[in-house]
């Protein structure tokens, strides 16, 4: 039976971050967060039902209110004590060297990220008592026992355990400085880089559960950072300073400034292309479009991407060209509190007057990064700024921010002296977007779909055939 263009779940919560398994085992493994002001928020894994026809006796006793079919069941779920900023499964290159369980392997692992960086596992229950403690037992969808149908196979039990806790401070995690986000290098799996609203950005080793090292990133609170794709050396990473600065961990001394937002407006969330490493994409903060960047030519924005009318949430790039000679950077989705998902084909190279002058970097603005006293191998962590209260109440009503209310810098915090002196040449006035500077092309969305409320998050899967986002309590996975 084919799949159906939309794939449907409602969770018994609100649900924040998004993320789909990159096993080729499992490529429509879905992991969820919620988010709820108090203690009670919950990360859960779910998979989807075989078979798809909705005329299954088995879709009967599963359906959303609206009387359509529930495609996914819960497989396993854990409590959080706060909302997760962010959850994202191990990389593609990590899992092929898992094994398979049955054979001796291990499960799939995931990180989410909050109070502290946790490393989770996903994996068969083999207890004889399966699915004390977990959903997901072999005989319903949700874990409310709603049966299978007669003659289908039987979900198998799965259990979701805690693998590791990583933090560099030995206080209560009421008082830690909430982590913002974090970005998992596909190219050595066992380094994850987390940023936070103290400043900081700290390189993990997962498999040591060690601090490597941990850097004042930005002048304020730093909310999104990500992989150079291919390398296992450079991150890029924004903040409410509204600058975009990149890392070489081979030469922490200086750190690049690579755009600035006018005016300091605080860039929120940054993904960089999947086919082009030298693309990215950022929004800023309550912004409606999206600025394409090519790091070839730093300072301005190659091009915008229109079409929302309300301030964005979340980015993702797909896949997208043939991958044979000057293509473009893939498809690119983005999402809004005006309820719309939006497809930009950004498949084909841009307009040759918005390409850059140079595909060599240019001098660009430097800084540098203070390295703080945290040392390998040692768990103590220097708090660089006052700790924030983890329990603020979130700015808007309908959905959650571009972060957890209870996870986001207010940016009242006194700005860190640069006793470096930065460099900020780079352009005649002095600043990133010199009137100098080639107009941004502007390219309008190729697809929409909309939903009945704000849309809080999105994600691609890993072959870039699916595209998920979450709006209340409801996850839609649409056929790209």
């Amino acid at each position: 039976m084919a799949q159906p263009s939309l794939l449907q779940y409602e969770a018994p919560f609100q649900i924040y971050g998004l993320s789909f398994s990159n096993s080729p085992l499992n490529p429509l493994r879905t992991a969820l967060t919620s988010y709820a002001a108090g203690p009670s928020n919950k990360l859960s894994v779910l998979d989807t039902l075989h078979p798809f026809s909705s005329s299954s006796s088995s879709h009967a006793q599963a359906q959303l209110p609206s009387g359509a079919p529930q495609h996914f069941y819960q497989q396993a779920s854990h409590g959080l004590m706060f909302p997760a900023t962010k959850v994202g499964w191990e990389p593609a290159e990590s899992v092929v060297h898992a094994g398979r369980e049955e054979e001796g392997g291990r499960g799939e692992l995931l990180a989410t990220t909050g109070d502290v960086l946790r490393i989770w596992e996903v994996g068969l229950d083999w207890s004889e008592e399966r699915g004390r403690g977990f959903v997901g037992r072999s005989n319903g969808y949700n874990g409310q026992g709603q049966g299978q149908g007669q003659g289908q196979s039987q979900p198998q039990g799965h259990a979701l355990s805690t693998r590791s806790v990583l933090t560099n401070s030995k206080s209560p995690a009421m008082s830690l400085p909430p982590i913002t986000s974090f970005s998992w290098n596909p190219s050595s799996p066992n380094n994850i880089v987390t940023c936070s609203i103290d400043t900081t950005a700290t390189l993990w080793d997962i498999n040591t559960s060690q601090a490597l090292t941990q850097l004042i990133a930005h002048d304020r609170a730093v909310y999104d950072l990500s992989w150079l794709p291919r390398s296992a050396d450079i991150f890029v990473s924004v903040g409410a300073d509204g600058s975009l600065r990149a890392f070489d961990l081979r030469t922490l001394e200086h750190s690049t400034i690579l755009y600035e937002s006018s005016s300091e407006t605080p860039l929120a969330r940054i993904a960089f292309s999947n086919r082009e490493q030298h693309m990215l994409a950022c929004f800023g903060m309550e912004d409606n479009k999206v600025l394409i960047l090519d790091m070839r030519s730093p300072g301005h924005p190659v091009a915008e991407l229109v079409g929302h009318q309300g301030p964005l949430n979340a980015i993702a790039w797909g896949s997208g060209g043939d991958g044979k000679g000057d293509t473009g950077g893939g498809y690119l989705a983005s999402c809004s509190d005006d309820a719309q998902l939006l497809i930009y084909d950004m498949t084909s190279p841009l307009p040759s007057s918005s390409r850059p002058p140079s595909t060599q970097p240019t001098q660009s603005k430097s800084s540098q990064p203070k390295q703080s006293s945290l040392k390998p191998n040692n768990h103590t962590h220097t708090i660089l700024s006052p700790s924030a209260s983890p329990n603020f109440l979130p700015s808007r009503d309908n959905s959650p921010a571009l972060l957890p209310a209870s996870m986001r810098g207010d940016g009242s915090r006194s700005r860190l002296s640069n006793t470096s002196g930065d460099d900020r040449g780079g352009t005649p006035d002095g600043g990133a977007n010199s009137a100098s500077a080639e107009a941004a092309v502007e390219i309008m969305p190729a697809r929409a779909w909309a939903a009945e409320g704000g849309i809080n998050n999105l994600a691609f899967d890993r072959e870039g055939e699916w595209l998920g986002c979450v709006s209340g309590n409801r996850l839609s996975v649409l056929r790209v």
